[in-house]
């Protein structure tokens, strides 16, 4: 496992942040995004986010950005203020290194110190490492929307998936 070092990412990270991101948006269907965010766009959704939710980055040994982590609004209704959408996104060339899981430890902890209950992560059908990964940290597969995303000339399907720390 990777020794890493977990901050709360700052808009002086945003560049770090759109490297990351960019191959995500550019080469797959794990975001829905069509055109990568830049600097300046990933500068307004740190200021956006960080302010009611976790945002965080981790950089390995050498101070290299290797993945960031953050929760964004589930719904902009009150009654889902508990609940929160969770996205974690490693650098290609760092993959398989347990920065993924370290990242999301330190989410899931800030998170629940936060009061947030409901946790959910909004998956696309093909990414099965991404589908794992939940798995494995406890969340259920609670939707799947057939065909609900169109990128690079073909449908996708999504499936919700949720961890929940209220008693059943």
């Amino acid at each position: 496992m990777t020794k890493l070092t977990i901050r709360t990412a700052t808009t002086l990270d945003a560049a770090a942040i759109q490297k990351i991101y960019q191959p995500y948006v550019e080469e797959t269907a794990i975001s829905f995004e069509y055109e990568a965010p830049d600097a300046a766009e990933m500068t307004h959704r740190i200021q956006t986010y960080s302010n009611k939710y976790p945002y965080i980055i981790a950089f390995d040994e050498k101070q290299k950005a290797v993945g960031f982590a953050y929760a964004t609004p589930y719904s902009s209704r009150a009654a889902y203020e508990p609940s929160c959408e969770v996205s974690i996104y490693v650098a290609q060339d760092s993959k398989a290194r347990g920065i993924g899981q370290q990242l999301y430890d330190v989410l899931e902890y800030q998170l629940t110190i936060q009061g947030r209950r409901n946790l959910v992560a909004i998956i696309t059908a093909s990414n099965k490492a991404s589908l794992n990964f939940f798995e494995k940290n406890q969340y259920k597969q609670v939707g799947y929307l057939p065909r609900i995303g169109y990128k690079f000339d073909q449908w996708h399907d999504v499936i919700y998936l949720i961890k929940s720390f209220l008693p059943e």
